[in-house]
């Protein structure tokens, strides 16, 4: 299943956040643009309401509107709205202009005016009362007018906010469109230069012109580009090193082959003793090869770790071991400590066996061979030693390297022993030492894992 695209995702993330942010500006300039043309409306009807309340006279004991035909003419003269006013006292007496205005009913206020929108003959007004006193005498005018005009002017208004608003909406979809497209660009192109690219070309990615977004993912890519060609040239090296190392057994038992077919005599049980032992050493080659190509592509998350004795492993390993080293006159010592780690059974016996096999192999006869288990602060020591030849200071450092063997190394052998051993300890976030075993004799390999053990009872 697909997920939305990045691009989609920041145009939805910046389009619809914009749009609304627009609609509500264009919806509060609206807003403030009708509130200002109200008052504007309305300080127009307050105005004629206070230039009729000067017109008002107080007479006989009555009030009369005294308005001139021009000031009647240019109250309403509108091309737009009719405008209607009325005056009366404060016994609601109508004593000028439209009675339809008396329903504007006073009330006690604080105000000496207030607006009122009503609907007369079917029409939507706008209205304001003013009080007023002349005279000791109190009157009331109101002025109306139709909202027809005000309501154009909304019209107006709505309509030269929109457009702009609507440009402005245009024009900022257009940038942003653009504006993710391009700032995308770098993406598209790492993508295109990884495609581009065959399997075997493993070169780095260029990071110093790359957005610094997009760094640390170049990094890493980098970083795994690195290991793949390292993978690679190791296993190149490694295929290279096995023809070169089967190469020698198979071509010797071919040959013995050829003398055995050419000269069936006597001497056929000495050569087929001979095949047998070339048979032995290219199956034990050929395990040992397939034991290291395993665990070099083998990650610790690709098998479960559980609680085991290290004890027991190492007493079932060595059982192998006992007649091997009783035929060829060497002692195998144990001095084990109960413990648990966590590890993987079935690796730690193949690790352990190659140590012992090691061990025994270049241990001479009369020699000893020791297997330690012990606890310290910072974890378990497993440690085998042997009391043989050793090995000079300058070839620690190469040892676990595949198909390094030393020049004075038993016959048998393929170098891949101690390789397979790194690899389980890698496997276990184990530590490996190799050193000289006691008086400077020998060898001496030691495995530390992490402190993550407690002990057997």
């Amino acid at each position: 299943m697909h997920t939305a695209s990045l691009r989609s995702q920041l145009l939805k993330r910046l389009l619809w956040p914009i749009l609304i942010i627009l609609l509500l500006g264009a919806v509060l300039a609206y807003l403030f643009a009708l509130n200002a043309a109200t008052e504007a409306y309305d300080l127009g009807l307050l105005d004629n309401a206070l230039d009729l309340s000067k017109q008002v006279k107080a007479g006989k004991g009555e009030l009369a509107l005294e308005l001139p035909l021009a000031a009647r003419q240019m109250l309403q003269a509108n091309n737009e709205d009719r405008v209607n006013y009325a005056a009366w006292n404060e016994s609601g007496q109508l004593f000028s202009g439209t009675p339809e205005l008396l329903k504007l009913v006073t009330h006690d206020t604080d105000e000496n005016y207030f607006f009122r929108d009503l609907v007369l003959n079917g029409e939507e007004i706008r209205a304001v009362v003013i009080h007023e006193k002349v005279a000791g005498n109190n009157f009331y005018i109101a002025v109306s007018q139709t909202t027809h005009g005000r309501n154009r002017l909304k019209d107006r208004t709505f309509a030269s906010i929109l457009l702009p608003e609507a440009l402005i909406a245009l024009a900022s979809i257009t940038v942003i469109f653009f504006g993710v497209r391009q700032g995308l660009s770098p993406v598209e192109l790492l993508r295109d230069e990884i495609i581009s690219r065959s399997p075997d070309d493993l070169r780095p990615i260029e990071e110093t012109h790359a957005p610094i977004e997009l760094a640390p993912i170049i990094h890493g890519i980098n970083d795994l580009l690195e290991k793949l060609a390292a993978s690679f040239t190791s296993h190149k090296r490694f295929i290279a090193d096995a023809a070169h190392q089967l190469r020698t057994p198979l071509a010797s038992l071919s040959s013995q082959i050829e003398v055995g077919l050419q000269n069936p005599s006597a001497d056929t049980a000495s050569l087929l003793q001979q095949l047998l032992g070339t048979a032995r050493r290219t199956t034990h080659l050929a395990n040992q090869l397939l034991s290291l190509a395993r665990l070099e592509h083998t990650e610790q998350s690709m098998f479960k770790l559980t609680p085991i004795g290290l004890r027991e492993v190492c007493l079932e390993t060595s059982a192998d071991f006992v007649t091997q080293a009783a035929r060829k006159g060497v002692e195998l010592d144990f001095n084990l400590e109960p413990v648990q780690a966590q590890g993987n059974a079935f690796l730690l016996r193949e690790l352990l066996a190659n140590l012992l096999d090691n061990a025994v192999r270049n241990t001479p006869a009369g020699g000893e061979v020791k297997v330690g288990l012990h606890t310290e602060a910072h974890g378990v020591l497993l440690t085998v030693e042997d009391n043989g030849q050793g090995v000079p200071e300058a070839e620690l450092g190469k040892l676990g390297t595949p198909f390094h063997s030393l020049a004075s190394s038993p016959a048998g052998g393929c170098g891949l022993g101690l390789s397979i051993v790194l690899e389980i300890a890698r496997l276990h976030n184990a530590k490996i030492l190799f050193g000289h075993g006691a008086n400077k004799r020998g060898l001496r390999v030691t495995i530390e894992f992490p402190c993550t053990t407690t002990a057997v009872s």
